[in-house]
């Protein structure tokens, strides 16, 4: 009836969230669950250590159209996905449409800005570069004068921006020996 890019709900343990989504999509479903990139402090050198953790912990999107499938599954006692339930809402399994996941499709959005935000990137003095994303989106042969990081002051026509790392790129091209 039109509703196969509808979705349902699942629900596991907070701790299962990331598993249950790996786990049915390499059995060939079509799920997804929210995600951020953390970083914590591991070892005695305090290492800075990044992780993927679930925004919406316990909640697994599903496509409507394989619920059978997954009620099938969530019902066996014992099997090869982490454990997880088909959420119900008055003894039917309610679907959601694209438009109503399309919110937690940006609050991820969000926080992956968020962690490139706080990533450092660093540019040689005089290396040209171009605005990636932003409202200055398209410049090129912008000239880097300085730079912490984080910000770099950028000389653009005459008129120096102090513009945000992770907003910049270059048009260089890394090459990658073989070890082999």
């Amino acid at each position: 009836m039109g509703r196969d890019k509808d979705w349902c709900i699942l629900r596991t343990g907070a701790l299962r969230t990331l598993p249950l989504v790996a786990s049915l999509e390499a059995a060939g479903f079509d799920v997804w669950s929210p995600v951020q990139t953390l970083t914590r402090r591991r070892g005695r050198a305090r290492e800075r250590v990044e992780y993927q953790a679930p925004i919406m912990p316990t909640f697994v999107f599903a496509r409507a159209y394989q619920r059978d499938d997954l009620a099938r599954l969530a019902a066996l006692p014992f099997g090869e996905h982490p454990g997880f339930s088909m959420f119900r809402y008055l003894g039917d399994i309610p679907l959601i449409s694209d438009i109503e996941v399309a919110g937690a499709r940006r609050i991820e959005d969000k926080c992956k800005r968020a962690a490139k935000i706080g990533q450092r990137k660093t540019f040689a003095v005089g290396e040209a570069v171009h605005v990636k994303e932003g409202p200055g989106a398209g410049l090129f042969g912008e000239v880097v004068e300085a730079g912490d990081g984080k910000f770099v002051l950028v000389a653009c026509r005459g008129i120096n921006l102090k513009i945000g790392a992770w907003l910049l790129g270059t048009d260089a091209v890394h090459e990658v020996s073989d070890a082999a």
